[in-house]
């Protein structure tokens, strides 16, 4: 377990953004602007210390303690099938998804990022070590899904696509038109699921008009 960063970079960092960002709702302060911020600010030290003071910041924002980096701990997590357990809120049931129909993970293959120690077959291993779903069982499970799906060529009607554009989900979505009933809505400066989130007074003007324009479609459909 990972519990203590480097002390006097994580305090300066932690004091600067939590002046500047905290606004009392856990987590509404962490946006692509205050992280890119402090991996700009060089008086914090090099890249790998400002982005552990990056790692420090999240910790306190969400009241963690140590941050456990063991695997098997993780292990443990994930194959407790408790309801009670601790991967129990979402975790173990994404992972299970992902091993037996979609196989989406964030791997380290690409030489174009400067992260390491995290390839397919990690995540493909863990199929095994969790579900003891190997990965002949995901391949297939991906193809049969994209099979009863369609992938890219849906065979469907009155759906809407919506995809954010700073949303690294969006390279595997749908982001142009398939047809007059299988709109996509591709909103630009947008994260993960925001057209799903309640309206706010600070939401950027093309994420108003998307949730306007996914409403009238559901208008329309629903009056046919």
């Amino acid at each position: 377990a990972v519990c203590k960063l480097n002390e006097n970079v994580d305090q300066t960092a932690s004091t600067f953004f939590f002046s500047l960002y905290f606004q009392g709702v856990t987590g509404t302060n962490i946006t692509i602007k205050v992280l890119c911020e402090v991996m700009s600010v060089s008086s914090l030290g090099d890249p790998y210390q400002r982005y552990a003071a990056v790692a420090r910041f999240m910790m306190e924002t969400f009241s963690v303690k140590c941050l456990d980096v063991s695997f098997n701990s993780y292990l443990k997590e994930m194959t407790n099938a408790s309801w009670e357990g601790p991967a129990a809120g979402g975790g173990r049931q994404w992972v299970y998804q992902t091993c037996t129909e979609f196989g989406f993970y964030q791997s380290t293959d690409s030489p174009d990022q400067p992260f390491s120690g995290f390839p397919l077959k990690y995540h493909v291993q863990q199929c095994a070590d969790f579900f003891n779903v190997s990965a002949d069982q995901l391949a297939e499970a991906v193809a049969e899904t994209n099979e009863y799906y369609g992938g890219y060529n849906i065979r469907s009607s009155r759906i809407v696509l919506p995809n954010g554009s700073i949303d690294p989900w969006h390279a595997l979505g749908v982001t142009q038109d398939i047809s007059p009933d299988l709109p996509a809505v591709f909103i630009k400066g947008t994260a993960h699921c925001a057209n799903m989130y309640p309206a706010r007074s600070e939401d950027l003007p093309q994420l108003a008009l998307a949730r306007d324009y996914v409403f009238l479609f559901l208008q329309k459909w629903l009056n046919q």
